[in-house]
């Protein structure tokens, strides 16, 4: 609630791509339900993810709402998460994937992350994340 007014008027009247997590997207649209809270961004962006933490993501690639399965992890510091999320899901999107991939490959990022304490992870592991998206 505290942002909503700041983000909207840089935002303006709407943004290609959103990324928030459950608790921003909610905040953003005023509301404790996650569904208005798509049907607000829907508004305001062209595409959008919303990260559910453990219960994965939801991302609206202009046309349809794609639900991306939670890999599940043991988290230990989620600290970087959003980030990983948000830059894996625009690699995928940079190499012409569709937005159900590109959501594959950045919830298997984010959740590969915070299996260990800090913000990034090596190029070796980058690589290996790669393998079967």
């Amino acid at each position: 609630k505290f942002f909503k007014d700041g983000l909207e008027a840089m935002i303006g009247p709407s943004v290609d791509l959103l990324f928030a997590n459950e608790s921003e997207a909610m905040g953003m649209a005023g509301s404790d339900n996650l569904e208005d809270a798509i049907t607000y961004l829907k508004t305001r962006s062209r595409q959008f993810a919303v990260t559910l933490g453990p219960k994965g993501a939801l991302i609206w690639d202009g046309t349809k709402l794609i639900e991306i399965a939670p890999t599940p992890v043991k988290a230990v510091d989620t600290v970087g998460a959003g980030d990983m999320f948000a830059g894996a899901f625009l690699y995928g999107l940079t190499q012409g994937w569709d937005h159900a991939r590109a959501g594959r490959l950045a919830s298997k990022a984010s959740a590969h992350l915070v299996t260990a304490f800090g913000p990034r992870i090596s190029a070796a592991q980058a690589q290996t994340l790669l393998q079967g998206i």
